[in-house]
């Protein structure tokens, strides 16, 4: 029995934070995205590999980019700025356009900015 209740409470405490990463998305992924640049600007000398790519072909003329891993950096870098991106216009856009449309239930004004 005591298992079980020690289960609930770990996947209460991860279903809180779960749903402040949900709630908080603008926030979390604009600050992360501030800290990001500005440690590139000023600590990397605009040379991060969170915010540039890295594995530059030294002798090809058209400036050409191989795959390596440290790309990865790149890729979470941009999921972070699309996570942004999309936190946004559901949020400060759609949703409020869905209710100004006269969209009263709250499930219908989620579903519209979802999917808009």
């Amino acid at each position: 029995m005591a298992a079980k209740e020690a289960a609930a409470k770990r996947s209460s405490v991860v279903d809180k934070a779960c749903q402040w990463v949900v709630n908080n998305q603008i926030s979390w992924s604009a600050g992360l995205l501030a800290v990001i640049h500005a440690h590139d600007f000023f600590f990397a000398g605009g040379d991060s590999r969170l915010v540039h790519l890295q594995h530059r072909i030294p002798s090809d003329a058209q400036g050409r980019y191989a795959r390596g891993r440290e790309d990865i950096y790149f890729i979470l870098h941009w999921a972070i700025a699309f996570t942004l991106i999309r936190a946004t216009i559901m949020y400060k856009i759609l949703e409020p356009f869905a209710k100004w449309y006269g969209v009263k239930s709250v499930r219908k004004v989620t579903r519209f900015a979802e999917q808009g």
